[in-house]
């Protein structure tokens, strides 16, 4: 039971990657990993030191520097003095940041409303009870 588990989990991954990326296409003009930090960092809700997008992202500190600094020169972020740590620096989303998040969520919900065109009534209502059961089950075994 546990191997028939694992190989459908294992098959859900590249399926799941697939039509995200499907409905992600064209939703934002920022290059990937510039729309990985602006995402990140959208989620988070808070301005956030280089060390925590470094260690969040998986990205090495020299390579997030060049991608924070592309993004404070366009508008997406900006930088400032942490008052807990003069030393240190956050980063936070500026209204620009957080607008192209917002139209990225929008292309990716509409894109997504299309696909579920494709299916019956009674195909979305099993989609949606997949869907739930699942991060219900990955939930759990996450704890």
């Amino acid at each position: 039971m546990i191997e028939e588990i694992a190989n459908e989990y294992i098959a859900l991954i590249p399926n799941v990657f697939r039509s995200f990326s499907e409905l992600n296409m064209d939703a934002t003009e920022l290059s990937h990993m510039q729309n990985h930090v602006i995402e990140f960092m959208y989620m988070q809700k808070k301005p956030l030191n280089l060390k925590d997008i470094s260690t969040g992202l998986g990205i090495a500190k020299q390579q997030l520097t060049k991608i924070i600094k592309d993004l404070e020169m366009d508008g997406y972020l900006v930088k400032e003095s942490d008052p807990g740590d003069k030393r240190a620096v956050l980063v936070s989303l500026t209204q620009k940041g957080r607008e192209i998040q917002d139209k990225k969520w929008l292309k990716v919900y509409e894109n997504f409303s299309n696909h579920l065109a494709k299916l019956s009534d009674e195909e979305k209502l099993d989609l949606k009870f997949a869907l739930h059961k699942t991060n219900v089950l990955l939930k759990k075994i996450g704890d």
